[in-house]
C-alpha cells in the first residue's frame, strides 16, 4: 500500500471557469467605469463650452460698444477676426486693427493659418449676425455650440434647430 506523494499533495493553479469568472468581473467593472467617466468628461465640456458662449457674448458685446453694431460676417474665421479686432461690422479690413476684444488663448483654435474659434468637441462656434429690420432696428445676434452631437444649425431667422445637446448663452 504505498502511495505516491502527488496524491496527497493539492494541485496549485486556476481552472478555466475561474478565470472567466475573474475576467467577467474586471469586465463588468471597466464597462461601470467607462461609463461613469465619460458622463463627467461630457459635463466638463459642457461646462467649458457654456463658460466659452458666454466669453464670445461678452467680447461680441464689447465690440459693438467700441463700432456701434455687431459683425456682419459668415465664417467662424471672419467671426475671429472680428473679435481680434481686425474686421470692421461689414466684414472690412480695420487700418489700423483695434486692440483684441477677446482673448483667444484661453480657447481651442482650428489653425495659424485659418484660425476659428472651436467647442470643446473640435467643431467651430456657430455665429449669426441678425440684423434689426422694421419695428426693431437694433441688430442683434446668435451664437451657440451645436453640441456633442453637431446636429444644430441657424435658419436664417434667429432661431436654430435646437435639441438637448445644444449649448446656448445664458445671456
Amino acid at each position: 500500500m504505498s502511495s505516491t506523494l502527488s496524491e496527497h499533495v493539492p494541485h496549485k493553479g486556476f481552472t478555466l471557469v475561474d478565470l472567466l469568472v475573474v475576467l467577467l468581473i474586471v469586465g463588468i467593472l471597466a464597462g461601470l467605469l467607462f461609463s461613469v467617466s465619460d458622463g463627467i468628461f461630457n459635463r466638463g465640456k459642457r461646462s467649458r463650452a457654456e463658460s466659452e458662449l458666454t466669453a464670445i457674448s461678452v467680447a461680441l458685446e464689447a465690440y459693438r460698444a467700441r463700432v456701434s453694431d455687431y459683425p456682419d460676417v459668415g465664417t467662424s474665421r471672419q467671426l475671429f477676426d472680428a473679435l481680434d479686432g481686425k474686421l470692421g461690422p461689414k466684414g472690412n479690413t480695420l487700418v489700423p486693427p483695434y486692440p483684441p476684444f477677446l482673448e483667444a488663448g484661453n480657447f481651442s483654435i482650428a489653425s495659424d493659418e485659418s484660425p476659428e474659434l472651436l467647442d470643446p468637441w473640435e467643431e467651430p462656434y456657430v455665429y449669426q449676425y441678425l440684423k434689426g429690420e422694421g419695428t426693431h432696428p437694433a441688430s442683434s445676434f446668435l451664437t451657440f455650440s451645436a453640441g456633442p452631437d453637431c446636429k444644430a444649425s441657424p435658419d436664417g431667422q434667429g432661431s436654430a434647430t435646437k435639441n438637448d445637446d445644444n449649448l446656448w448663452p445664458d445671456g
